[in-house]
Order: structure tokens, then C-alpha cells, then sequence
């Protein structure tokens, strides 16, 4: 009904604005004609209609001209900030834990709208808009072409089955921006395609896979249990559930989104061996956990666990993990959500340097540092400048020299950070 009265009322807009359009206009002609001028008055009336749709009719309420949507300028300050949130994870939603994401929910909602405004929402494309599209094409093909050719020219390097980087959707809960998000990603050469229970679209990237033409067999897929769900029993009801909104038959990794819940560690990962073991999974994963908790987990678990996925980037490098994980009785993979600290690594000098050293932007610098550490990077971005961006970061190669210069950053920061996340117990 919302909707209807909507209709009903831009109709009732445009109706006026074409009334009020005609009335000017027969005004206009019959004193035309009374003066003898109306040879002059159809010109400048001609004239009018050239410059296309861009007045929707009423006095100064003109649309504004819009750059083309999903078409930023690379490396510049609203990139980045269109893409601030690009965590793949990030947790568990306000009902489960009040008060873990209440510090960020502000920030959040000034994201959503960054992002509307980058992604140039607002409505159909007027006349003038196309016209100005049009104007220089044959240079942006150019341009796309060669950007094309780079971007074909790359793929991911894989660890143990798992493409090293992928991509993230958390907050891509529009249905049709999120399958052509990921119909765009698969196109470019992504394989890896991280999604959650929590994140509520698991269908729209099940439908983005059905569309495109990669095969399954080429794909890596991993989705989350949340944590309600990870008692015994709901575990075993959730990953069915997620594989038939995926429209999948299995997924490749399967992750306990929080120790929290309904998280027990051998009543939860027991549910999540008998899913490996029938096939419905391939690896299992964990997601937030310390050292500690991870320790507990690989103790008790009737099958290995394959991978942890925490926030990782240049301010927070996760040491520690990183040299549990690597040991050779442990041997877990690390994939890391918000690689690019939501944006914020735009404003490190240090990466800011060694960016400008490889001719690339800081995010394609801390994609890559990640890389050099061994960590899979998943990071979230939903307009095709910002996915080819991201995995034009598979052509940059950083030195010793640039590593250590990243590894020495003294700025220390934690994004995804709740109240009850297992660091702040």
C-alpha cells in the first residue's frame, strides 16, 4: 500500500508538472501570436527541449547532474569512504548483543549515505546525464580496455584449496545490488565469496552464482552460523537451511561466527564434524576467536579446523594469531575481515608512501601486506571501480623494505569491537 500511494503521488507530481508545462506553453504561443513572433517563440521553445530532461518541472526544483553511478574517481577521498565498512563479518546483530554494535550504529548510517552518494543513487539517469556520459567515449573505452586486460591478466594465489583473496558482503543486504556485486566480482575473477547467516543474503548470492558462468567446482563459498544457532541441533537445522537459500548442494567452509550464544566448544564443533562428514561442508571454520579459544577448539574438535577469520589490516596485524596459527601442530589459516580498516588506511602516511613507491593506492598496499604475511583478504566492496581496484592489488608486490616499513606503524586501532566480543571478557 506504501508503495501504491507513492505512485500515486509522484504521478500526481508529474501530472502537475506537465500541466503547469502545457499552460506556460499555450500562454506563451497565443502571445506569440498576437505579437506576430510566433516563428521566434517556437525556436526558443525548440531550443528548450534540447538540453534534455533536466528540470523536473516546477520553478528551482531542477535535478542536479550526477557524475555516472558506480564510477568514482580512483584513489580519491570518496573511494574510500564509499567503502567504509567493508568488514565481511562484523558480527553479531543488535538484538544479539545490545549493546556490541550500538558504538558504531551512528557511523554505520553516515556509511550507508556515503555510499548512496557514491554509488550516484537517486533515481533514473536524466537525458542530460546520458548526453554527458556520452561525451568522450571513445577515451573511456580506451581505458577500459586496458583496464580490462589488467584485470584478466591477474588471479588469486591459493592456500590449500582457498583462493588467498576473496569477497566480503556483510551490509549488502539489498537483493539486486548484491547479486550484481558478485555476478560483477565472478566476472573479474574472483572465486572466493564470503557470506553469513547474519548478513541475510545468502539467496541474492546464491542467485549471483546460479547467473554467472563460473562452475561450482571453480568456486570457493563459505557462509557462517550465527550465534544463536550454534546449540547442536541448530547447527545441523542452520547450515540446511543457508545451503538452500544458497541454492547449494555444499559449501566449502563453514564458520561459528561468534563464541557466543549458543556456543559450547564440543556440542557446537561435533555438529559441525557430522556436517563435514556427510559432505555438506568441506572444512570448518571458527570466526572472532583468541588464542585461547581457538586452542580449546582445535583440542576438542573431531576434525581439523581449517581457518579463523578475525578483523586484520595494517592496524591491527594480529601477531600473535598469526604466529599461533602458523605453527606446525596448529596450522590454521587466517582470513582477515575490514583488510582496509574501513577506509581508514587512506590517511597512514607509511602506507600512503609505499603506495605512491608502486604507483597504488594504500587499500591495494594493505591488500597486498596481508598477502605477504600469508592472511587471506576478504575485502567488501559493491560497485565495480571499487572490485577492480581491490583485485588490481594481486599485481602489487611489496619489498622486505615496504613490509617493514608497514610492520613499524605505531597506530593501533580495533574496529569491530563489542562488548562482549572474546577479547573484553
Amino acid at each position: 500500500m506504501a508503495d501504491q500511494k507513492t505512485n500515486d503521488e509522484e504521478s500526481r507530481v508529474e501530472e502537475t508538472a506537465r500541466g503547469g508545462k502545457t499552460g506556460k506553453r499555450s500562454n506563451r504561443l497565443l502571445r506569440a501570436l498576437a505579437a506576430g513572433t510566433a516563428f521566434a517563440v517556437g525556436f526558443l521553445l525548440g531550443k528548450r527541449s534540447e538540453k534534455g530532461g533536466l528540470s523536473l518541472g516546477t520553478g528551482d526544483d531542477e535535478t542536479e547532474v550526477r557524475p555516472t553511478p558506480g564510477t568514482p574517481e580512483r584513489g580519491g577521498p570518496s573511494d574510500r569512504e564509499a567503502e567504509r565498512g567493508d568488514t565481511a563479518d562484523e558480527g553479531a546483530t543488535a538484538a544479539e548483543q545490545p549493546s556490541s554494535m550500538g558504538s558504531v550504529a551512528g557511523e554505520e548510517e553516515r556509511e550507508r549515505e556515503r555510499e548512496g552518494e557514491a554509488a550516484g543513487t537517486g533515481g533514473a539517469e536524466s537525458e542530460g546525464e546520458a548526453e554527458d556520459v556520452g561525451e568522450g567515449e571513445g577515451e573511456e573505452t580506451a581505458e577500459a580496455t586496458e583496464s580490462d586486460e589488467d584485470v584478466a591478466a591477474l588471479s588469486a594465489p591459493t592456500t590449500r584449496g582457498m583462493p588467498m583473496f576473496g569477497l566480503g558482503t556483510y551490509r549488502m543486504d539489498d537483493h539486486d545490488e548484491c547479486v550484481e556485486s558478485v555476478k560483477t566480482a565472478l566476472e573479474m575473477g574472483y572465486r572466493h565469496v564470503d557470506t553469513a547467516e547474519m548478513y541475510e543474503n545468502e539467496s541474492a548470492v546464491g542467485d549471483a552464482i546460479a547467473e554467472s558462468d563460473v562452475p561450482r567446482d571453480d568456486l570457493f563459498v563459505a557462509t557462517k552460523v550465527s550465534p544463536d544457532n550454534l546449540d547442536y541441533d541448530h547447527v545441523l537445522t542452520s547450515a540446511e537451511e543457508s545451503l538452500d537459500r544458497l541454492g547449494l548442494d555444499y559449501v566449502d567452509l563453514l564458520y561459528v561466527h561468534w563464541p557466543t550464544g549458543e556456543y559450547e566448544a564440543s556440542d557446537t564443533l561435533q555438529a559441525f564434524a557430522e556436517l563435514r562428514e556427510e559432505g555438506l561442508i568441506e572444512e570448518i571454520g571458527v570466526s572472532n576467536f583468541t588464542v585461547d579459544l581457538l586452542e580449546e577448539a582445535i583440542d576438542v574438535a573431531e576434525e581439523p579446523i581449517f581457518a579463523n577469520q578475525v578483523e586484520m589490516h595494517p592496524l591491527l596485524p594480529q601477531e600473535e594469531l598469526r604466529e599461533f596459527c602458523a605453527q606446525e601442530d596448529v596450522d590454521v589459516e587466517l582470513v582477515a575481515y575490514s583488510p582496509i580498516a574501513r577506509g581508514d588506511v587512506d590517511d597512514v602516511d607509511e602506507l600512503r608512501e609505499v603506495a605512491e613507491k608502486h604507483d597504488a593506492t594504500p587499500a591495494q598496499v594493505s591488500l597486498a601486506w596481508c598477502r605477504e604475511k600469508g592472511v587471506t583478504a576478504i575485502p567488501k566492496a559493491t560497485d565495480r571501480d571499487h572490485l577492480r581496484e581491490n583485485w588490481l592489488s594481486l599485481g602489487v608486490e611489496l619489498d622486505d623494505e615496504d613490509v617493514a616499513k608497514i610492520d613499524d606503524i605505531d597506530r593501533k586501532e580495533r574496529l569491530v569491537d563489542p562488548d562482549r566480543a572474546p577479547w573484553n571478557g
